[in-house]
């Protein structure tokens, strides 16, 4: 595998750990159940999340990463305040929080295909923001429906 999708692949898996943490530990941090569930959720789907690019890195880029659909970005939590931390955070703050983690990414990744030089990183690179993205719109419509009555 060329170095550069290596470096992507590596960085990518490291962004999953990380948020793993972050959501395991916010775990300890709250006494709501419903905040500690969706908690729970978030950091399963890092576990997957790290688990596929684990997968992508051993066994080589899979054809199917470079058709993936077109993810609109709802932009909801582009005019929600809060969320910046998950230390006592209730369920909405906890949203936010996840929401804008996720655009973090989706922008780390675009950055980055900025920066590479291969045809191969560069897609990898946009796949992956893709996918944050789509993340990020679950998230949003999440917080529509409970919070905006959004269906």
């Amino acid at each position: 595998m060329p170095d550069e999708l290596s470096e992507v692949l590596d960085s990518a898996i490291y962004k999953e750990i990380a948020s793993q943490a972050v959501y395991e530990a916010a775990q300890q941090k709250t006494d709501a159940p419903g905040v500690r569930e969706l908690l729970k959720e978030l950091a399963r789907q890092e576990v997957k999340h790290a688990e596929k690019l684990k997968n992508l890195k051993q066994k080589g880029l899979a054809k199917q990463l470079w058709h993936q659909e077109k993810i609109t970005d709802l932009k909801i939590s582009d005019y929600l305040t809060g969320g910046e931390t998950l230390e006592g955070a209730g369920l909405q703050d906890t949203l936010i929080f996840a929401m804008k983690r996720e655009d973090e990414s989706v922008d780390f990744y675009r950055k980055m295909m900025g920066m590479m030089r291969a045809e191969e990183a560069k897609q990898l690179c946009a796949g992956l923001a893709n996918e944050e993205l789509g993340h990020k719109m679950r998230l949003e419509i999440l917080y529509d429906q409970l919070f905006y009555g959004g269906e």
